[in-house]
C-alpha cells in the first residue's frame, strides 16, 4: 500500500481498535451502570428516569451516613441501635418508594427478584449486620447449629 492516505487510515483504524479493546477490558461496571450481572438494569427495563434513580441513590447514601452515625454512638444500647437502624431503613424505603408510581415500584421489585433468582446465589450471604455485629442465624435448630442443651 503506497498510498499515504490509505496507510494513515489503516494506522488510525488500528489504533482506534486497540484503544477500544483496552478500554473495554479496563471498564468496570458502575453502581448505576446499565448492565449488571449480564442483565439490563431493572430501572431501565421499568422505564424509571436516571434522575429519579439518582434521587434514590442520594436517599440511600444519606441513610448509610445515618446508619454509620448510629453504629458509632456508644451511648446507645444494642436494642436502641437496632430500633434506630430499623427506623432509618423504614424511612429511606418510604422516601425511595415515594419517588415512583406503585406500578413502577412493583415492576422494579419483580425485576430485582427475577435477577436475584437468575444469579443462582452468586452473591455472598451476609454474615454481619450494619454495624459489623455477627448476625444470628434465622433457624437456630439447623443441622449446623443444633439447639443448646438445657443447663443442669
Amino acid at each position: 500500500m503506497n498510498n499515504p492516505r490509505g496507510r494513515f487510515s489503516l494506522a488510525l483504524f488500528s489504533i482506534t481498535l486497540a484503544v477500544a479493546a483496552v478500554a473495554g477490558q479496563q471498564t468496570k461496571p458502575t453502581q448505576s451502570g446499565s448492565r449488571t450481572g449480564g442483565h439490563v438494569a431493572c430501572w431501565k427495563q421499568v422505564g424509571i428516569s436516571p434522575s429519579v434513580m439518582e434521587q434514590r441513590r442520594a436517599i440511600m447514601e444519606e441513610a448509610k451516613t445515618k446508619i454509620q452515625s448510629v453504629c458509632k454512638d456508644d451511648s446507645l444500647t444494642p436494642e436502641q441501635k437496632k430500633e434506630q437502624l430499623h427506623q432509618i431503613h423504614k424511612d429511606a424505603a418510604q422516601q425511595a418508594e415515594g419517588l415512583l408510581t406503585p406500578e413502577q415500584n412493583e415492576a422494579l421489585k419483580k425485576c430485582q427478584q427475577e435477577q436475584a433468582a437468575s444469579n443462582n446465589g452468586t452473591h455472598p450471604v451476609r454474615k454481619t449486620g450494619p454495624c459489623g455485629e455477627p448476625l444470628e442465624p434465622d433457624d437456630s435448630t439447623s443441622p449446623s447449629n443444633p439447639p443448646a442443651a438445657p443447663p443442669n
